[in-house]
């Protein structure tokens, strides 16, 4: 099962199960750590919201927040022999890991009120100049247990997401003159999501003391490293055990690997800048999805913008940049914002009142959104209609050098547009548009 947590239209927090491109609504109000807490367990919760769904929501248009947007608490290991020898070395050593290290698992606790979600900006502190991120998994507890039993822990996780610690590098190294463990450098923020994937869905893929999937991290597309989660050296089990002696963990708690080997800038030292406000960010750990996050200036303020417009001028009449605009089949060859597969349905040229089927990928998971052409003005005009009622909108005037192309995402026509244009989706529509507005300008140009 995948589960996540998202606002309601109603403004309500609230979690669901994922259903192919649905998402099946628990009643409002009911959050992911109240069914932990209830003790019902997920199994008992997907049957009630799959007979009985309070509401039915397209994943594509959903507030996806973090799984546990505020867990009881977070323990965040170093689990990862590669990542330990690693910066080990960049930290001035020489590589030697200290056998304490390998006597018992060892952690941190983090900020509960710093969780972000998975698609959530992240304000780059102003006191650091070596912020990075890191390529993590973590589980989730299931219910109130202590003094586990390592060859029995796992069966007290409810699931497995992505996790991200971000991090302040240089602040890190002064704290190290003081033997407590990190403190500042870790508090700003922690990125989770964007599913609670159940274990039954991973143990096809057990290898080792873990899972044969991937770990990487991107920064603007590029990957940076990564590793397998197959790599681990201290198996979740023996985490739990460690993390349950003489205490007691609570449903909800967050327990998290640390990083993979090169699963951090940290690691590559030397080869890599560390993060800017304008960077992208992204996470990813095979089969349980991605965080992305953009990297903002603390100060940033957010004014939800309804109308997204961007322009380029492009080197050809207007006809020919419209013949490839109108040919929905020729969408997802200029897309900027990685989502839009391939036109499946529709006519071949587009015109007033058409409608056309577009296969989507979000999170993963694969869906269709059905769009109506409701603008249409021959080589000077087109827009079309998603189903949320927001319009995607191209504009033509012939200038001196050639068209000038007007792109805009157009909230105002939305009863949700406010909520849809404030949301993490929101927030990136005007990357995509610069991005689309560059591949289009290519793909005419090429001829």
């Amino acid at each position: 099962m995948k589960w996540v947590s998202y606002r309601s239209s109603d403004g309500s927090e609230r979690c669901g199960l994922v259903r192919g491109a649905k998402i099946l609504g628990h009643a409002a109000g009911t959050t992911l750590l109240d069914v932990l807490r209830s003790g019902e367990g997920l199994e008992a919760a997907a049957a009630l919201v799959t007979s009985n769904p309070a509401e039915i929501v397209d994943l594509a248009w959903a507030d996806v927040l973090a799984p546990i947007p505020t867990p009881p608490s977070i323990r965040d290991f170093a689990a990862f022999e590669r990542h330990v020898r690693n910066a080990g070395a960049v930290a001035g050593g020489d590589g030697t890991i200290s056998s304490v290290w390998y006597e018992e698992p060892v952690f941190y606790f983090s900020n509960p009120a710093a969780i972000r979600g998975p698609r959530d900006d992240i304000p780059v502190p102003a006191v650091t100049k070596a912020w990075d991120y890191e390529v993590e998994v973590a589980a989730v507890i299931a219910d109130d247990c202590s003094d586990l039993d390592p060859a029995t822990a796992e069966s007290h996780i409810a699931g497995y997401l992505v996790y991200c610690d971000w991090s302040a590098r240089d602040v890190s190294a002064r704290e190290r003159g003081f033997p407590f463990g990190p403190s500042k450098s870790k508090d700003t923020a922690t990125s989770l999501g964007p599913y609670l994937v159940t274990p039954d869905e991973l143990e096809p893929y057990r290898s080792g003391n873990g899972y044969a999937l991937t770990m990487n991290g991107y920064v603007n597309g590029e990957l940076y490293g990564g590793g397998n989660w197959g790599e681990i050296h201290w198996s979740f089990g023996e985490m739990l055990a460690h993390a349950s002696r003489d205490t007691t963990l609570r449903a909800g708690d967050i327990i998290s690997s640390g990083a993979v080997g090169t699963g951090c800038i940290f690691e590559l030292s030397g080869h890599r800048d560390y993060l800017r406000p304008g960077d992208t960010v992204k996470v990813e750990v095979e089969r349980l999805g991605a965080v992305e996050a953009r990297m903002v200036d603390k100060g940033e303020k957010l004014v939800p913008e309804m109308l997204i417009t961007r322009g380029i001028t492009i080197t050809a009449p207007p006809a020919a940049v419209f013949e490839v605009i109108a040919d929905p089949r020729r969408h997802g060859e200029f897309d900027g914002s990685g989502t839009v597969a391939d036109t499946i349905a529709g006519p071949g040229r587009l015109t007033s009142g058409s409608e056309f089927t577009v296969s989507m990928v979000l999170f993963d998971v694969p869906y269709q959104v059905t769009n109506t052409v409701v603008e249409y003005e021959e080589n000077r005009r087109i827009a079309w209609a998603h189903p949320g009622q927001h319009r995607w909108r191209y504009e033509l005037e012939e200038v001196a050098d050639g068209t000038l192309v007007t792109e805009t995402c157009d909230f105002t026509t939305s009863p949700w547009g406010e909520r849809v244009a404030g949301s993490a989706w929101g927030r990136r529509d005007a990357e995509a548009i610069e991005k689309t507005l560059l591949r289009l300008k290519a793909l005419v140009e090429r001829g």
